[in-house]
């Protein structure tokens, strides 16, 4: 029972279409795993940029709230000592 050449080569050719065929079946997998974990990625992001940003965010807050206190209080002691000039 010998081979000849053009059948090891076309039982080749079939070998590497059942090897691409395969390929392609898990690389379809890998990219729907890669979504999900992209998007999770993506929510944890979020999460992490909000719990980061809140208390950024509210210290802004409090500050502007300061400086606005401040700049009234100037504003109201300038107007008392030029009342109290004249």
């Amino acid at each position: 029972m010998s081979y000849d050449l053009d059948q090891i080569i076309t039982g080749l050719q079939v070998a590497i279409a059942v090897m691409v065929i395969v390929l392609l079946y898990h690389g379809i997998f890998i990219v729907v795993d890669l979504r999900k974990v992209m998007r999770r990625v993506n929510d944890v992001t979020q999460q992490v940029e909000d719990m980061v940003m809140k208390p950024i965010s509210m210290a802004d807050h409090v500050l502007s709230w300061v400086v606005d206190y401040i700049e009234e209080d100037k504003k109201k002691k300038k107007g008392k000592s030029k009342k109290k000039a004249k």
